[in-house]
């Protein structure tokens, strides 16, 4: 199967501190980076971003919630050519093959979709 995993979700939050408690605090999860209206807290498999209510960063247009996949760069291919030329909306693609690719889509409901290449080679690093 060439759709390898969940690799992030961003969670809208009204409440950082609670939702850190929650995730940090409760489940354990390590913080990787913050600034004022995000945090990323990176598992070995993925990540989840909080993201801030009324935020000012990525994913302003990205609907009630925004997840990526962790895709093959097979898989990749197969899925940027079943999105060419069709009514859905897309952004992308970025990067290049062998080197990080993501495609963003949204679904029918209005949440923002990606499939991406990232977790093939490593961990992303966060400025």
């Amino acid at each position: 199967m060439g759709v390898i995993g969940i690799e992030e979700i961003f969670l809208k939050t009204k409440n950082m501190e609670k939702a850190l408690e929650f995730y940090n605090g409760i489940l354990g999860i390590p913080i990787d980076k913050r600034d004022d209206e995000k945090t990323y807290l990176q598992m070995d498999r993925g990540h989840l971003v909080l993201q801030i209510e009324n935020h000012t960063g990525l994913h302003q247009g990205g609907g009630p919630l925004h997840f990526a996949m962790t895709v093959t760069e097979e898989t990749f291919d197969e899925i940027l050519a079943k999105f060419e030329g069709s009514r859905h909306f897309t952004r992308g693609p970025y990067g290049e093959r062998g080197e990080r690719r993501a495609l963003f889509m949204m679904d029918p409901d209005g949440n923002e979709t990606e499939v991406n290449t990232r977790y093939l080679y490593g961990v992303p690093k966060r400025d």
